[in-house]
């Protein structure tokens, strides 16, 4: 097993042990606790962001770690954001088109009892999660991955990223996370840094969750007259990438993915007992349900 095999099987066992230690306490010790939401809720964050990030270092302790940062500070094009937030609402238009494909096809569509907009709520989505899972899925990997290179690193980041929203948030935002991931992992290359990263995380929480929940408070007809907006502006997301895409460079060639990726990818030992596992924690919770 060569190098970029072996770090990157430690890093996929790494994000597995943490975030595996979080499922455990939320599917069969939290439901048992005698404590309030509040505190139940903030003792998961610390198993995961304290004690399952201490596992993953210890785990990645022998992957040889590099700065990623450039040396000259490369500045994004304003077209560039403008058109990552546009393929934000070409993310969304994907998962609105699986999510109604699964309803015609007798799926139950998703839930949002349990999202309520509460203040707490709107800090960790615009706030704490955009800051702390770019940290782990971008930085993290970032300094262990990157220095194999650029689609590597992208691919990786963006795969174990949005596997596990399976869990939380049910299989149909795998391909939705996916598509942010690598907008985000591409972001991180390109900008040296995590700022632009955990803004776009910031602003498609407040475009894709937030108001559509507020939304919701008000009416369905409202949700749907934005969604609307929403995906259109997606389409014309996707024309222009498709019509552009030889502009988005990695590796000092155009493309965003390529085959040597995929394969390095898809035939790691540690990806594919990271996706296992995680597939089994979503059957898990849907049996728990």
């Amino acid at each position: 097993m060569n190098s970029k095999a072996k770090d990157l099987e430690r890093v996929a066992l790494g994000i597995m042990v943490m975030f595996g230690l979080h499922w455990l306490y939320s599917l069969v010790i939290r439901p048992h606790l005698p404590l309030v939401e509040l505190a139940a809720g903030i003792i998961g964050i610390v198993l995961l962001y304290v004690v399952g990030t201490g596992l993953f270092f210890r785990i990645t302790k022998d992957v040889d770690k590099q700065p990623y940062a450039l040396k000259e500070k490369s500045r994004v094009s304003v077209k560039t954001v403008l058109l990552c937030l546009l393929l934000h609402c070409t993310a969304f238009f994907v998962m609105n088109i699986l999510t109604a494909a699964g309803v015609a096809l007798g799926c139950e569509g998703p839930s949002t009892d349990d999202m309520s907009m509460t203040g707490s709520m709107v800090f960790m989505l615009l706030v704490f999660n955009p800051i702390v899972e770019e940290y782990v899925f971008r930085h993290l990997f970032a300094t262990r991955l990157l220095k194999y290179g650029e689609r590597f690193y992208v691919l990786a980041s963006a795969y174990c990223f949005a596997i596990l929203h399976g869990v939380s948030m049910g299989p149909i935002h795998i391909l939705y996370t996916f598509i942010l991931g690598l907008i985000w992992g591409y972001l991180t290359v390109k900008s040296g840094g995590l700022i632009l990263a955990i803004l776009m995380h910031s602003i498609s929480n407040l475009f894709n969750a937030v108001i559509v929940q507020k939304l919701l408070d008000i009416s369905v007809e409202a949700v749907g007259a934005y969604s609307t907006v929403i995906m259109l502006l997606g389409v014309i997301g996707l024309i222009i990438y498709l019509v552009n895409r030889k502009k988005v460079v990695l590796d000092g060639t155009s493309g965003l993915i390529d085959r040597q990726a995929l394969k390095d990818l898809f035939s790691n030992r540690g990806i594919w007992i990271y996706t296992v596992i995680t597939l089994i924690v979503m059957v898990l919770k849907a049996v728990l349900k």
